[in-house]
């Protein structure tokens, strides 16, 4: 392991820690459906490739048998993303046409273009205060490279994170809702998985997206997709 990859380890450690005494004793985040001026707005992610979805919603579905109905699967396809920036807050309804999308999507297109594509290896899991999480590790500086680029691309269009540093790369499986029926077994499983090899994730598209809920769950409304090497326009 190198250097990066301890420095990560240690993140996704402290944050099991944190996840299995809240988890333990109940004190866990319970998530609602996006509001307006919330949480899941407007972002650039990285979509895993068709066969690591298939893998990330198995152990998402092994996971929810533990925490039980009503939490939200977010490792299932359609769901499932490595968040590279938030644009802003949640908006309910972004327009055909929107200027801050169409800029964020011009945005990307620059950035995605003069960059390499992405490769993460799925290192294990984690689990937090508010779910449980896929660890990723960039086996490469591409990852970084293209955060650093969509950042200077957006310019004063970034002032949401521009402030705020991502440290590690993740895929949130599980955001809890609510009561967890099985905690400790839950905390067990975890625990026994922090090493789990999931594979590498190949990236050569990222996108642009809202967030919307399904009744179910928040899930992922393209607005954009940009080949890292090329790029695609702003959808109708």
């Amino acid at each position: 392991m190198d250097d990066a990859d301890a420095g990560y380890r240690a993140v996704f450690d402290r944050l099991f820690e944190r996840g299995a005494l809240a988890v333990r004793t109940g004190a866990h985040h319970r998530d609602t459906p996006p509001a307006d001026g919330g949480r899941w707005g407007m972002s650039v992610v990285f979509p895993p490739d068709p066969a690591a979805t298939r893998r990330l919603a198995a152990v998402t579905a092994e996971a929810m048998a533990l925490a039980g109905p009503g939490h939200w699967p977010t490792g299932a396809p359609g769901a499932v993303h490595f968040t590279v920036r938030a644009m802003e807050a949640h908006r309910s309804a972004v327009p055909p046409g929107d200027p801050l999308a169409v800029r964020c999507a011009a945005a990307l297109g620059r950035a995605a273009a003069a960059s390499r594509p992405v490769r993460l290896r799925l290192g294990g899991l984690t689990l937090t205060p508010s779910g449980v999480m896929a660890c990723a590790y960039p086996v490469d500086g591409a990852a970084g490279e293209f955060a650093g680029r969509l950042g200077a691309e957006l310019g004063d269009d970034g002032w949401f994170e521009a402030g705020f540093h991502r440290d590690v790369w993740y895929a949130t499986l599980v955001h809890f809702t609510g009561g967890i029926r099985d905690a400790e077994g839950l905390v067990d499983w975890v625990a026994a998985r922090r090493d789990l090899d999931l594979g590498t994730v190949p990236v050569d598209v990222a996108e642009l997206l809202r967030f919307a809920y399904d009744g179910r769950q928040p899930v992922r409304v393209t607005l954009a997709r940009a080949q890292l090497s090329g790029v695609a326009g702003l959808r109708a």
